[in-house]
Order: C-alpha cells, then structure tokens, then sequence
C-alpha cells in the first residue's frame, strides 16, 4: 500500500491536531511497513496481534513530549494490529476491539477518575491494510489533564468483544510505550528482554505559588530567569 506522507484535506474542511496527529501516524506505518513487510508477512501465529501507543504529543508536527501544563491540551496515539486472519475472523464474527484508558496520579498514588476514557471500535472500519501482513488500527485519545502532579501514569488496556458485548477469554492485551514508530520497535527480530512501561509524563501547574521544599538560603547568585 502506498500513500502520501503529507494526507490532503478537502479546501475549508477544518482539521484539528488530533486529525493531524492521525495522518502523521499513518504515515510512519505506511513507511515502515512497507520497509519490512516480508518479515511481517512471515508471522505464524494466526492468533497475534499487538497493542502499542506513542505519546504524549502536544503539537502533531512534533516529537512527543513529557513535560505538559496544567489544562493543555495532549494526544495519545494508540496503535492495534490484527494479522489478515484475526482481522478477517473477528469481522466475520461482528466483534470489536475495546481501548480502555486509566489514569493515576504516581505522585499521591490514587486514580484520576476524570482522565479515564474507553472506546471501542469494529475490524474492517477505516484501518491501514496490507495483504498478508494484516491491519493497523490508528486512535487518537484527545485529553487535558485535570490535576498537577510529578508523575502521571496512563495505561491502556484492549479487550475483544463478541456481538454480544461480551469480553472473548484469551484476547486481552495491555499497551507498551514506544518512543517511536518504527519496525524494530513493533516486531524485534531477535529475542530480547523487554521491560515493559506505561505512558508518564509530568504535569505541572504555572499558577501554582506554593513554595519549593528547599529550607537552605543559596550561597550565592541567583538562578537566571526563563525566557
């Protein structure tokens, strides 16, 4: 398959950073895989599939950052591959994938119910395809954070659900950060150990006056200002 990297948009259609963001994602699946579509066309388990996501981003045009302010708004990308069979079996069987969102703050270890989010969506719906390597499923989750804190903690977790809304046993999968898309970072081609991790990023409020912890008078000069 092969696409522009640059998608067009129809003249006065409004685009926001989250269709962006979408685009650019495509775009780096469409390159890598079309750059190592043979190794993938190769898997043997009929059963595989794959959950990433990359992120935060703040800005489409840029690399995903980790440092965001209080009630800015951020994107998280969320990438799902089904191999041909999956996609074809599922499809055929009325199904859909769930992206569920959790949210805590690592800083007060408590939930933040108000930065949970799920959605669900059907195989075959608008995907990026490639015959014997399957499709890949792009979602982008728009948020805002809505408290400060030194580390918040998202994760993500995908479910397969039968017509009958109910969770199929054995199709569970839980997202693994990637800092980038690439083919090394999706399917390794040598075994390795893998750390998984969630997504973190810091939160910080520019309005907040409470006082650093530091009691100790500098000994001399001062910090410069930020710009």
């Amino acid at each position: 398959m092969t696409e522009d990297k640059d998608k067009e948009f129809s003249r006065g259609q409004k685009v926001t950073d989250a269709q962006k963001l979408k685009a650019r994602v495509e775009a780096e699946l469409t390159a890598m895989v079309e750059q190592a579509a043979t190794e993938l066309a190769e898997a043997p388990d009929p059963s595989a599939w794959e959950v990433f996501a990359v992120g935060p981003y703040q800005d489409p045009g840029l690399e995903p950052g980790r440092i965001i302010e209080l009630n800015d708004t951020a994107y998280i990308a969320t990438v799902v591959w089904l191999n041909p069979f999956m996609d074809t079996n599922l499809s055929g069987l009325a199904g859909q994938i769930q992206l569920s969102y959790f949210t805590a703050n690592k800083q007060t270890m408590e939930p933040v119910p108000d930065m949970n989010y799920h959605c669900c969506f059907e195989p075959g719906s608008p995907a990026l395809v490639w015959p014997g390597v399957g499709s890949f499923y792009v979602h982008v989750w728009e948020f805002v954070p809505s408290e400060a804190a030194c580390i918040l903690e998202t994760n993500i977790c995908a479910r397969v659900c039968n017509c009958d809304g109910e969770a199929v046993p054995g199709y569970a999968a839980f997202v693994r950060w990637v800092p980038m898309l690439d083919f090394d970072a999706f399917f390794p081609s040598e075994p390795a150990f893998t750390f998984d991790h969630p997504i973190r990023y810091l939160v910080y409020n520019n309005e907040d006056d409470t006082n650093c912890e530091c009691t100790e008078a500098c000994e001399e000069g001062e910090l410069p200002p930020i710009p």
